[in-house]
């Protein structure tokens, strides 16, 4: 980006993009209802930050949407290219400057209470009060951590350990860094659940700020040169600090997996 393009620009033009996205989606009567979500409604965002935008649509023309998803933000000025996963009811679009939208599409009649309508959105459109309703009646909710959640994660970061180990012994070091970030992400997962913080966004977004002081000097320090042994080095430090967390995570959670299993995993490649 060059440095012509300014703050002030970006935020311009990222007010457009919604301007024009709501503009576009209102036209459409099978579309009940738009709102945000994320770090806009929260008065968190940067120059930087994307545009979350929900449209709620009735049922029968939902999967019209879902097919539709990468061709409707193509048609808009600016655009550039799409991110999406085939099976996914979302599509992330980027646009010139240098601005993205992340449109999810809802289906009205699953449209349910849930904590994450806790979390602050704005509403942009929504005649018939669905929105408004549902935001009503998920007040009261509250995150719960479930316990195949915490499987996956434990089973995942013990995993990514493990092939940091192996690959490193191989000398597939490029394979190895990326194991090593892997397991950082289970680091910064947990951290997350033991401090009961609740998901406002995604577990890699702005962790420096919320993380605690050891978890995160640990993180910061485990960077390494593409190297085997400072590979494994830094694998080493990143499970003496697992280690410690998913004890901890057994404690808080009770877990009815083997915590002797997932420490003798651990002290493996330790």
């Amino acid at each position: 980006m060059g440095t012509a393009i300014t703050n002030d620009d970006l935020e311009r033009a990222r007010d457009h993009l919604l301007a024009t996205a709501v503009a576009w989606f209102k036209r459409d009567v099978s579309v009940l209802g738009i709102f945000l979500g994320g770090s806009i409604p929260a008065e968190r965002a940067d120059a930087f930050s994307d545009i979350d935008l929900r449209i709620v649509v009735e049922s029968e023309q939902h999967s019209q949407f879902l097919e539709k998803r990468r061709e409707i933000p193509a048609q808009w000025p600016g655009f550039l290219f799409n991110e999406w996963l085939p099976s996914a009811r979302h599509c992330v679009s980027h646009f010139r400057p240098f601005c993205k939208i992340d449109i999810f599409y809802y289906d009205a009649a699953m449209l349910m209470p849930s904590p994450w309508y806790r979390l602050p959105i704005r509403i942009l459109h929504d005649p018939s009060g669905i929105i408004a309703g549902v935001v009503e009646q998920s007040a009261g909710l509250k995150f719960v951590v479930e316990a195949d959640e915490l499987d996956f994660s434990i089973s995942k970061g013990l995993a990514a350990a493990h092939e940091t180990y192996r690959r490193a012994k191989r000398g597939e070091l490029f394979y190895a860094q990326t194991l090593l970030d892997e397991l950082r992400y289970h680091i910064m997962e947990a951290d997350d659940w033991l401090h009961d913080r609740s998901p406002e966004t995604t577990v890699l977004a702005k962790f420096e700020k919320r993380a605690s002081g050891m978890v995160l000097a640990s993180l910061a320090t485990s960077y390494c040169q593409c190297d085997g042994e400072a590979i494994l080095a830094s694998l080493s430090s990143l499970v003496s600090v697992y280690r410690n967390q998913v004890v901890a995570l057994h404690e808080k959670f009770r877990l009815s997996r083997p915590l002797t299993n997932d420490l003798a995993a651990l002290d493996v490649v330790a």
